[in-house]
């Protein structure tokens, strides 16, 4: 019987073939990457991000400090590992009405999500901001400013923003807002204010402008 038939076991019943070697090495690796992740994190709220080392990092999860580097090369990559988690479930929760609503309600969405994750992991959020202020550039066209244009320019294509608004230039200007405002929520203890309703502002004020219509 070949391989990839399903085997019969002494009882007569049926087993289900055996998952490929590749898969599990592809699941064992995701798992120790996540491990990795959380104990990163973990230490950084404890010993702030400028205080842990790689080699702290491996030292609590019982790995060799090879293997923390063959998953995160740089201790940065964690930061970023953190923002790419962040992203996603803020698009996600930004498209969750579906492609047709207006650039307003889809930046307001991804917004409150960011403000709902960051309000619900406080220490955490802190640990990677403050750990972030001096890798992140806000004025570079990052991932999240390339997103949020993305979303202006769908919004000109449906004919809701003018055409001639440069869409890269808007999501520049939200995501240094949205850093800047992370920043300063993140920067004293308590929370200095809503950190919501100071970003979903932020949204209006950039949409609407300052001048009178």
């Amino acid at each position: 019987m070949g391989r990839e038939q399903i085997s019969i076991m002494k009882n007569g019943t049926s087993a289900a073939p055996e998952s490929p070697p590749q898969d599990r090495r592809a699941r064992q690796r995701e798992r120790r990457r996540a491990e990795l992740y959380d104990v990163a994190l973990a230490l950084f709220v404890e010993k702030t991000y400028e205080g842990t080392t790689m080699e702290d990092i491996a030292e609590r999860a019982d790995v060799a400090r090879t293997t923390v580097f063959n998953h995160f090369p740089r201790k940065v990559a964690f930061l970023q590992e953190w923002a790419v988690r962040r992203r996603e479930k803020a698009i996600e929760a930004a498209y969750a009405a579906g492609p047709d609503s207006s650039a307003r309600e889809i930046l307001v969405r991804y917004f409150t999500e960011m403000g709902r994750l960051s309000d619900a992991s406080r220490p955490e959020s802190v640990a990677v901001i403050l750990g972030s202020v001096h890798s992140t550039n806000i004025w570079q066209r990052s991932p999240l400013a390339v997103e949020f244009a993305g979303i202006i320019s769908g919004a000109q294509q449906k004919g809701e923003i003018d055409p001639a608004v440069n869409a890269d230039r808007v999501g520049l200007l939200l995501s240094s807002s949205y850093y800047v405002i992370l920043t300063a929520w993140a920067a004293e203890e308590p929370a200095p204010f809503d950190l919501t309703a100071e970003m979903t502002g932020t949204v209006d004020l950039i949409l609407n402008g300052v001048l009178p219509r």
